[in-house]
């Protein structure tokens, strides 16, 4: 069986399809080690004959996986597939499979929920819930079905989860891997809570953190594995995997392997469950605080068309736009090389004539101002997504200058830059503004400290190849030392610290962040 058990298929579909079409649907490969894997789970029932169910079958990486497994079993797979590219040469790409096999091509989200089965396993598409046709219809159902409230912006991928449970036969075993976006976004915290009603997820397994599983996807894996039985799972039990070839065995692995089993009564929805991998237990202490009662971050401010509305030097003089029509920004977070961003940071950029300039064409009706308005409006800038929503179209949004900016991915934690320009930024940053501006220096020196990271890991976002992402909201409820509680000469020795941090080279900041954290730990123990 040439390309049966390997993933040569799925590389050549990959290699000859556009890559918009299989973005658009949604369409992630699982490397066929993972998928054989799954079908240990699913084939290990103590019935001869089984009913399966594939949700997203694709060119039928995990038919051919249990086909490679199954041995004596009598095996009926609905399958279903919503590309017509990929339904049309299915057949053909399955047809060495004896088992029975019946293909169907239209959307699962939308059949009917009353066919149940003895196995489900899939890897659903993957995609925003902004781009999921039918929305409405598709979220009103699940709703309807399952007597629970979702987030109409859950990820289609979770749509597709949430079905499947509902489909198991008594005894039925569910194998999914789906991204892990679900387990620390807003939206996830309702799926985390159906899943520990539902009572029958078993094992959430994360597949390594550091490395994408999937080619071309900036997102992380999680395996989701579950079971139908007529006494509920009291726990669900939590695996790190740092390698694919970890998942050689399923028994071996399910008896053997790392884990963190964490009873229903306990787990937290409201927690982004990625912390539970991690060791995190909950642990109230009035020395804790959210950043919130310090101050907020904010996001950037959106422009709608960053084309059109930032300038450099050089285009500011072409179409001679007066200085109070612009305002300095920062554009891109690359454009900030260090920790402290001075005027004389932002000179320099003005003489690489990088786009520094902001556009604010409510500041003036210069001429000029109004003639690079009708300009954007020949252009078709004030029929984008968010100009549209502007009256008028070309009125930004309004920020202050901040102090203390926070890129919004990183691949190496939470980064944070002093600010002593006169610049505003961009979405490409989160801007923090103080309630308490004499916690400042302190805050930013406590920010920077590898005590602070341990609890902002417990509320960022993950994507594939080691990089984080954080939204405002993320930092905002993280917890932080109460300041507060801080000595007076702890207090002081850690504002002089702060300004020595700041103008220290690379190699000294290290010193300077050992001593930070020795204070702080005083306060408090992580766990």
């Amino acid at each position: 069986m040439t390309n049966y058990y390997d993933n040569k298929l799925e590389d050549k579909y990959s290699s000859e399809t556009d890559a918009k079409h299989r973005k658009s649907l949604g369409q992630f490969f699982t490397p066929f080690k993972v998928a054989s894997f799954m079908a240990d789970w699913i084939l290990d029932n103590k019935k001869k004959s089984l009913s399966l169910l594939d949700p997203a079958t694709g060119l039928g990486i995990f038919e051919r996986a249990i086909d490679s497994k199954n041995q004596d079993k009598k095996i009926a797979f609905d399958l279903w597939e919503i590309d017509k590219k990929i339904s049309n040469i299915l057949p053909a790409a399955l047809s060495e499979i004896e088992f029975e096999k019946n293909i169907i091509t239209g959307d699962f989200l939308t059949s009917s929920w009353n066919k149940k089965y003895d196995g489900i396993i899939a890897n659903p598409p993957y995609y925003k819930h902004h781009f999921i046709k039918n929305k409405n219809d598709i979220y009103q159902q699940i709703c309807s079905k399952t007597y629970f409230n979702f987030s109409i912006q859950t990820n289609i991928y979770c749509w597709f989860l949430i079905k499947a449970m509902n489909l198991l036969n008594d005894g039925g075993k569910l194998a999914f891997i789906v991204p892990s976006e679900f387990l620390n976004a807003n939206y996830g915290e309702d799926i985390k809570k159906y899943l520990i009603q539902s009572g029958i997820v078993l094992h959430l397994i994360n597949v390594n953190y550091k490395e994408s599983v999937f080619d071309n996807a900036l997102t992380t894996s999680i395996i989701v594995l579950a079971e139908k039985n007529k006494i509920n799972s009291s726990a669900i039990n939590f695996f790190n995997v740092s390698k694919i070839e970890e998942l050689s065995n399923l028994t071996t692995f399910l008896e053997k392997h790392e884990r963190r089993e964490i009873d229903v009564k306990i787990l937290d929805p409201k927690v982004k469950w990625r912390n539970y991998f991690n060791g995190y237990t909950k642990k109230e202490d009035k020395n804790l605080i959210p950043l919130s009662e310090i101050g907020k971050f904010s996001r950037g401010i959106a422009t709608g068309s960053n084309e059109y509305f930032t300038l450099t030097l050089e285009q500011k003089n072409e179409l001679n736009i007066p200085k109070e029509c612009l305002i300095p920004c920062i554009t891109k977070s690359n454009f900030v090389k260090g920790i402290k961003f001075t005027k004389e940071n932002f000179s320099e950029l003005i003489n690489q004539n990088k786009k520094v300039y902001l556009f604010n064409g409510l500041i003036s009706d210069n001429k000029d101002c109004t003639a690079y308005i009708k300009k954007g409006e020949q252009e078709g800038i004030h029929n984008r997504f968010l100009t549209k929503n502007r009256s008028p179209w070309y009125a930004l949004e309004k920020r202050d200058l901040s102090n203390i900016w926070a890129p919004v991915f990183n691949r190496k934690g939470l980064k944070f830059i002093w600010n002593t320009s006169d610049c505003i930024n961009l979405t490409c940053f989160h801007s923090f503004y103080p309630k308490k501006k004499e916690y400042l220096d302190v805050l930013f020196i406590y920010l920077n400290t590898d005590f602070a990271k341990k609890l902002f890991d417990r509320e960022k976002r993950e994507y594939g190849d080691g990089l984080d992402k954080f939204e405002p909201n993320d930092i905002n409820k993280s917890l932080v030392l109460n300041f507060g509680i801080l000595s007076e000469n702890d207090f002081n020795n850690l504002k002089t610290l702060q300004t020595i941090f700041i103008d220290s080279t690379e190699d000294k900041r290290k010193d300077i962040m050992n001593q930070a954290d020795s204070i702080f730990k005083n306060y408090y123990q992580l766990n």
